[in-house]
Order: structure tokens, then C-alpha cells, then sequence
């Protein structure tokens, strides 16, 4: 029977390229403790609500639309897990700071002084996630599941360690800025409660971008409102005594 060398060419050409793929060495999954703001020991910034939709807002669970009617916040981060929320309303001066897992809420004008310990409910608190940026400490309390990548970007899933608390992240993360330039919110089932885009990032300093505008989208990809970030100051002295409650 005569050969057919070109079927035979083929199949050993197959061959070669089946088993160079079984014995190339399989690419690790980014580590997301390499995406986060290690770089940052301190920062603040003013924020400005700069455009909102109230009907668009309303469709976001919880309380969205009440959070987005303080349209100027002074906005301040130590590392590890300190954060500081600063605002004056029709004379009325509101704090909330986090300190590790003590959540306080300030009003004196209202006579309100509330502290709270979100131990076993991280999801209460805020933190750079908000802004933008995954911090280490965040890992503490999250696990992160590499899923994929997209572009440029690495994708996430973040997931409270402690079982019963009922939220969830997925976040892109671009590599070179490590920034979170999308992030969508879920509840445990699966349903998206909002979600989140980044953009505009300028490096403050070397090796440090932060976004300077976020647009937040209620689960029906309507535009809900966007806050710019002004002033941003990166690594310089902070009064620590703001953080003291």
C-alpha cells in the first residue's frame, strides 16, 4: 500500500504541537496582593458630586440616593485601615471614620455620636475599594479569586471571608495604575446592586495613579451620578488625631 506522506507529515505535526502544548508550563494567576496600594500611606482629597440623576439613584438598593445628596466630602486614608469622611451640611458638620472595625458616625449639631463594631460585618464599612484602589489590608477580611483577563486588565472576585455577610465584588484592575477601573457590587445570589467606572487616573506620585472621576450605574446600566476627586495629596501629614473617636 503505498504511504500517503503528506497525512502522515500532518499527523506527526499534530503530534508535535499537542504534546509542546501539554509540556509548556502553565502561566500562574496574578496575585492581587501585587495590585494593591502598597505605595499609599496616606492620602486625602475632596470629592464633588458633579452630576446625579434622583430617579436613577432611587433604583439602587439601600441607601444610595440619601448618600448622594452630601455633594462635597473631604476624604482622608492612613494606612493600615483608617478612613475619614468629612463633610458640612447647612451648618451642620458630619463625620464618619473607620478605625480598623470601629465604624463612628458624628452629627453634634443632632446630638448623634455612634460608634459601631463592624467585626463580623465588613461590608458596613468603607474603604479604598470605594475610591478606586484594592488596599493589603482589605485582603484580611476578603478572599480573592482570580477569574480572567480582559485587555489589559486583571479580573477578581472578592468575597467576604466570614460566610454570612451577604455582598460581593468583581473588579477589574489594571495592572500599571492599579486602579479598579470597573467594579460591579453584587448581593451572595448573584444580584448586581450597582456598579462602578474609574476613570481619569493621574499619578501623583511615582508609581501612585488615583482616578479623579467615578461614575457610579444603578443594575439597569442607567448613569446614576458622577463624583470628581480634586486636590488629591498622596504620602504628606496627616492630622491622625481624625481618626480618634
Amino acid at each position: 500500500m503505498p504511504i500517503n506522506y503528506r497525512r502522515t507529515f500532518k499527523s506527526s505535526l499534530w503530534t508535535l504541537i499537542l504534546t509542546a502544548t501539554a509540556l509548556a508550563p502553565v502561566l500562574a494567576a496574578p496575585s492581587i496582593a501585587s495590585l494593591t496600594s502598597t505605595k499609599i500611606k496616606t492620602l486625602a482629597m475632596d470629592t464633588e458630586v458633579i452630576q446625579e440623576n434622583r430617579d436613577e439613584l432611587k433604583r439602587i438598593e439601600g441607601d444610595f440616593a440619601q448618600a448622594y445628596r452630601i455633594h462635597n466630602i473631604a476624604i482622608s486614608y492612613a494606612y493600615p485601615d483608617k478612613l475619614h469622611f468629612e463633610s458640612v451640611i447647612l451648618k451642620a458638620h458630619i463625620a464618619y471614620t473607620i478605625n480598623g472595625n470601629q465604624k463612628f458616625t458624628s452629627v453634634p449639631t443632632f446630638h448623634v455620636h455612634k460608634v459601631e463594631d463592624v467585626t463580623n460585618a465588613p461590608g458596613k464599612k468603607q474603604s479604598l475599594l470605594d475610591c478606586g484602589m484594592v488596599p493589603p489590608e482589605l485582603l484580611l477580611a476578603y478572599n480573592a479569586t482570580y477569574l480572567r483577563k480582559e485587555g489589559a486588565n486583571y479580573v477578581f472576585q472578592l468575597l467576604p471571608k466570614i460566610k454570612t455577610e451577604p455582598i460581593r465584588d468583581v473588579v477589574w484592575i489594571d495592572p500599571k495604575t492599579k486602579i479598579t477601573v470597573k467594579r460591579e457590587h453584587y448581593d451572595r445570589n448573584g444580584h448586581l446592586i450597582a456598579w462602578y467606572q474609574y476613570k481619569n487616573p493621574q499619578q501623583i506620585i511615582p508609581g501612585v495613579y488615583i482616578p479623579t472621576r467615578v461614575e457610579v450605574y444603578n443594575p439597569y446600566n442607567k448613569l446614576a451620578a458622577v463624583t470628581a476627586y480634586k486636590n488629591i495629596r498622596v504620602n504628606k501629614p496627616l492630622d491622625m488625631t481624625i481618626f480618634n473617636f
